[in-house]
């Protein structure tokens, strides 16, 4: 697998890292002022030095400098926050965020939400399988796959029951407006690198599973100047993204 480093959660992340790493930046800290501010509580939990590091790193990736393709996506989360700083709309923007930046991140939503769907329950075991089916490298697919499903339970996306490793479903997040549902649609496009999808496919993609979703058609998707929906047949509609630069 290519670029480890770059798409994969090396570390458990904890919401309330994910929580202040986005008020700081909501504050048009840089990163190098942001920074200190996130070492204190990050340093109470996890002293080692190569811990710090890689979740400050994720938090840095996420919320300060994230991807190309994910600039603008940060942007608009940022306006929103200043508008409306609710655990509500953190939970919408920490996922949305993280799933875009780090595409394993996604893959991992993906498989969980799927499974849930499925089953009603997801195992350990088969979320490494389905991811290693993916992206090979069994050891380093086993070991993040941890790091995922730790930082999941700690968001309350999933909670897991005895035995352990079986996952249930948390409790689901309402997304507050339209505005919330269409920029999560653009972030699921850009974790999952797609530049169109059936707008079917992406109101019931996996992905969205810590989330509870009104009806979302194409009215609502035009809450996002970055998306268009196109009818491509009398039951079809095509959503795309205006802009995804590699």
């Amino acid at each position: 697998m290519s670029s480890k480093v770059e798409i994969v959660f090396r570390r458990k992340v904890r919401s309330i890292w994910l929580d202040e790493g986005l008020a700081l930046a909501a504050k048009g800290l840089p990163w190098n002022e942001a920074k200190p501010a996130l070492i204190e509580p990050i340093a109470a939990e996890n002293p080692g030095a190569d811990t710090i590091r890689k979740v400050l790193e994720h938090i840095r990736r996420i919320w300060f400098e994230p991807p190309v393709n994910c600039t603008e996506l940060r942007s608009a989360a940022l306006e929103m926050v200043r508008s409306d700083n609710s655990p509500v709309t953190r939970n919408v923007l920490n996922w949305g965020m993280t799933i875009a930046a780090y595409p394993f991140v996604g893959s991992a939503g993906e498989v969980v939400g799927r499974l849930l769907k499925l089953q009603k329950e997801a195992r350990r075991a088969d979320i490494q399988r389905r991811l290693r089916e993916q992206y090979g490298d069994r050891d380093f697919v086993n070991r993040i796959a941890r790091y995922n499903v730790s930082s999941f339970l700690d968001w309350g996306i999933i909670v897991e029951t005895k035995p352990k490793g079986i996952y249930l479903a948390g409790k689901q997040t309402t997304p507050k407006s339209n505005k919330h549902l269409a920029w999560l649609a653009e972030a699921v496009m850009i974790s999952r690198a797609r530049t169109q999808i059936g707008l079917a496919e992406l109101c019931n993609h996996p992905a969205l599973f810590p989330f509870a979703l009104d009806e979302v058609n194409a009215m609502v998707l035009q809450h996002n100047p970055r998306l268009r929906v196109e009818r491509q047949s009398l039951s079809q509609e095509v959503v795309f993204l205006k802009i995804l630069q590699p």
